[in-house]
Protein backbone atom coordinates (compact mmCIF):
# COMPACT_ATOMS: atom_id res chain seq x y z
CA UNK A 1 0.00 0.00 0.00
CA UNK A 2 1.38 3.36 -1.01
CA UNK A 3 1.73 6.28 1.27
CA UNK A 4 -1.19 8.10 -0.36
CA UNK A 5 -3.45 5.10 -0.02
CA UNK A 6 -2.49 4.73 3.61
CA UNK A 7 -3.07 8.44 4.20
CA UNK A 8 -6.44 8.24 2.43
CA UNK A 9 -7.40 5.24 4.57
CA UNK A 10 -6.34 7.00 7.77
CA UNK A 11 -8.33 10.13 6.87
CA UNK A 12 -11.43 8.04 6.15
CA UNK A 13 -11.03 6.17 9.42
CA UNK A 14 -10.56 9.46 11.27
CA UNK A 15 -13.70 10.93 9.71
CA UNK A 16 -15.69 7.82 10.60
CA UNK A 17 -14.50 8.08 14.21
CA UNK A 18 -15.34 11.79 14.26
CA UNK A 19 -18.86 11.13 12.89
CA UNK A 20 -19.42 8.42 15.47
CA UNK A 21 -18.23 10.65 18.29
CA UNK A 22 -20.41 13.51 17.07
CA UNK A 23 -23.45 11.23 16.88
CA UNK A 24 -22.79 9.96 20.41
CA UNK A 25 -22.47 13.53 21.70
CA UNK A 26 -25.75 14.50 20.01
CA UNK A 27 -27.54 11.48 21.50
CA UNK A 28 -26.18 12.34 24.93
CA UNK A 29 -27.32 15.96 24.56
CA UNK A 30 -30.81 14.81 23.57
CA UNK A 31 -30.95 12.50 26.59
CA UNK A 32 -29.88 15.29 28.93
CA UNK A 33 -32.44 17.65 27.39
CA UNK A 34 -35.18 15.06 27.89
CA UNK A 35 -34.08 14.49 31.50
CA UNK A 36 -34.19 18.23 32.13
CA UNK A 37 -37.70 18.47 30.65
CA UNK A 38 -38.88 15.60 32.84
CA UNK A 39 -37.34 17.15 35.96
CA UNK A 40 -39.11 20.43 35.21
CA UNK A 41 -42.41 18.57 34.81
CA UNK A 42 -41.81 16.84 38.14
CA UNK A 43 -41.23 20.22 39.80
CA UNK A 44 -44.52 21.48 38.32
CA UNK A 45 -46.29 18.44 39.73
CA UNK A 46 -44.67 19.05 43.11
CA UNK A 47 -45.92 22.65 43.12
CA UNK A 48 -49.42 21.53 42.16
CA UNK A 49 -49.34 18.90 44.90
CA UNK A 50 -48.34 21.50 47.48
CA UNK A 51 -51.26 23.69 46.42
CA UNK A 52 -53.70 20.78 46.60
CA UNK A 53 -52.45 19.71 50.03
CA UNK A 54 -52.90 23.28 51.21
CA UNK A 55 -56.41 23.38 49.73
CA UNK A 56 -57.35 20.13 51.49
CA UNK A 57 -56.05 21.46 54.79
CA UNK A 58 -57.80 24.79 54.42
CA UNK A 59 -61.09 23.05 53.53
CA UNK A 60 -60.80 20.69 56.50
CA UNK A 61 -60.03 23.51 58.93
CA UNK A 62 -62.86 25.62 57.51
CA UNK A 63 -65.36 22.78 57.96
CA UNK A 64 -64.21 22.06 61.54
CA UNK A 65 -64.33 25.75 62.44
CA UNK A 66 -67.87 25.84 61.04
CA UNK A 67 -68.77 23.14 63.56
CA UNK A 68 -68.92 20.20 61.17
CA UNK A 69 -68.28 16.80 62.79
CA UNK A 70 -65.10 14.94 61.89
CA UNK A 71 -67.07 12.40 59.84
CA UNK A 72 -68.47 15.20 57.67
CA UNK A 73 -64.96 16.52 57.13
CA UNK A 74 -63.67 13.08 56.13
CA UNK A 75 -66.47 12.48 53.66
CA UNK A 76 -66.70 16.00 52.23
CA UNK A 77 -67.17 15.93 48.45
CA UNK A 78 -64.67 18.75 47.83
CA UNK A 79 -61.99 17.07 49.93
CA UNK A 80 -62.68 13.79 48.13
CA UNK A 81 -62.26 15.52 44.75
CA UNK A 82 -59.00 17.13 45.84
CA UNK A 83 -57.65 13.82 47.18
CA UNK A 84 -58.44 12.14 43.85
CA UNK A 85 -56.66 14.94 42.02
CA UNK A 86 -53.68 14.52 44.34
CA UNK A 87 -53.55 10.79 43.57
CA UNK A 88 -53.67 11.49 39.84
CA UNK A 89 -50.75 13.91 40.12
CA UNK A 90 -48.78 11.44 42.24
CA UNK A 91 -49.34 8.73 39.62
CA UNK A 92 -48.22 11.06 36.82
CA UNK A 93 -45.15 12.09 38.84
CA UNK A 94 -44.28 8.45 39.47
CA UNK A 95 -44.52 7.75 35.73
CA UNK A 96 -42.08 10.58 35.01
CA UNK A 97 -39.65 9.24 37.61
CA UNK A 98 -39.78 5.82 35.94
CA UNK A 99 -39.02 7.52 32.59
CA UNK A 100 -35.91 9.05 34.17
CA UNK A 101 -34.84 5.63 35.40
CA UNK A 102 -35.45 4.13 31.97
CA UNK A 103 -33.44 6.82 30.19
CA UNK A 104 -30.53 6.39 32.60
CA UNK A 105 -30.56 2.61 32.28
CA UNK A 106 -30.28 2.85 28.47
CA UNK A 107 -26.86 4.50 28.73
Amino acid sequence: MGIFQRLKHDVKAGLATLRHGTAQAAIRALEETELLRIRLDIRKFDQQLEELYRDVGERAVHLREAGEPVERVLYDAEIDRLVKEIQGLKDAREKLESEITEIRSER
